[in-house]
């Protein structure tokens, strides 16, 4: 029997290469890209802050989201 794939990783299997926006503590958020993640971290490109503010990748631990939705 194979190993068993959590909903996090499957979700964020099927998300990769759409935009997606995330919640990092209580008053940070950005949207992206979703590049590539693993068991740590998520790593997101052509950034966008909540300000408009913007930076070409962003790399975020997955304990310190709080959400994630798909764009």
């Amino acid at each position: 029997m194979g190993e068993k794939q959590y909903l996090l990783d499957r979700t964020l299997e099927s998300w990769k290469g759409k935009r997606i926006a995330v919640g990092i503590g209580s008053d940070a958020s950005f949207s992206g890209i979703l590049v590539d993640f693993d068991e740590e971290v998520i790593l997101l490109r052509d950034v966008t802050d909540y300000a408009g503010n913007k930076a070409k990748e962003l790399i975020v631990k997955i304990d310190d989201l709080n959400w994630i939705t798909l764009l």
